[in-house]
């Protein structure tokens, strides 16, 4: 079924991105053929060694913050799936996508789940809409932001905010610092005095500001915030998560495949 949805609908799409084929050319069959584990041994090392930003494969458990932790690279398989993901994001790939997508993937809390839904919920369907859809930007986001394994029931969380959040911050009203030496400023501007500087902090949300700022190309509000101790200010919204945003969760399908089965936000 799935595979039926997705020749019926990415037939123009692939055309309208801009993934020109030269007419003349006999078209591209795929295949699928037995994982060889030395070739994937050779992915999975040249991938680690290219990581240049690689997060912690361990988190360190410190009162008030919430440390970044990467558990990916230690699953081989999914590590290269999850890095060759992260690539098709970045190319904006709409069909490399959806072959990676569950057929029944779960698109939010009520009745809007499933592989069809996912490709309207995304614009993914729509040749004009697909190449500017909000899930690039959403998934290259989390997939940089490392996650952890499930014990149950399976799979890998990323990003590490939602997947390693602790249970005694209350997730509707607290987010987490996801940086180092990130500023704590007295006013929501750059120009502002500088109350302390802090690296993943576990902080009180008290209000996202209409006042936007862009910084090297990307725009974001100023977030209110109060630190644990009680002291108040703001901080640049780039730097602040909450375990309550977008996340996505994988797990691996009845052909031994991983594959992403969820991407939602909320509760």
């Amino acid at each position: 079924m799935k595979k039926f949805i997705a020749y019926g609908l990415m037939a123009l799409v692939l055309w309208a991105c801009g993934q020109e084929k030269n007419t003349e050319e006999e078209p591209e069959v795929q295949t699928r053929v037995e994982v060889n584990m030395d070739s994937i041994r050779r992915v999975y090392t040249d991938l680690i060694q290219l990581s240049l930003e690689t997060l912690p494969p361990k988190q360190v458990a410190e009162k008030g913050k919430l440390n970044p932790v990467d558990e990916a690279p230690a699953d081989t398989l999914f590590f290269v799936f999850r890095e060759n993901l992260r690539q098709l994001v970045k190319d904006k790939n709409v069909f490399g996508l959806l072959e990676a997508v569950d057929e029944q993937i779960k698109n939010g809390f009520g009745d809007n789940n499933g592989f069809a839904e996912f490709v309207t919920l995304w614009e993914l369907d729509k040749p004009e809409k697909a190449a500017e859809s909000k899930i690039w930007d959403i998934l290259e986001e989390i997939l940089a932001l490392g996650g952890s394994f499930l014990a149950m029931p399976g799979g890998f969380e990323a990003n590490y905010v939602s997947s390693t959040w602790p249970a005694a911050y209350e997730s509707s009203d607290h987010a987490a610092i996801v940086g180092s030496g990130v500023r704590f400023r007295t006013s929501p501007t750059l120009q502002s005095k500088t109350i302390a500087s802090i690296s993943y902090d576990i902080v009180k949300v008290l209000e996202y500001t209409e006042k936007e700022e862009t910084i090297a190309g990307e725009t974001h509000p100023w977030v209110k915030i109060a630190m644990l101790d009680g002291r108040e200010g703001y901080v640049y919204g780039k730097f602040i998560r909450s375990p309550l945003g977008y996340r996505a969760s994988f797990g691996i399908n009845g052909k031994g495949q991983w594959q992403m089965n969820s991407l939602l936000s909320g509760d």
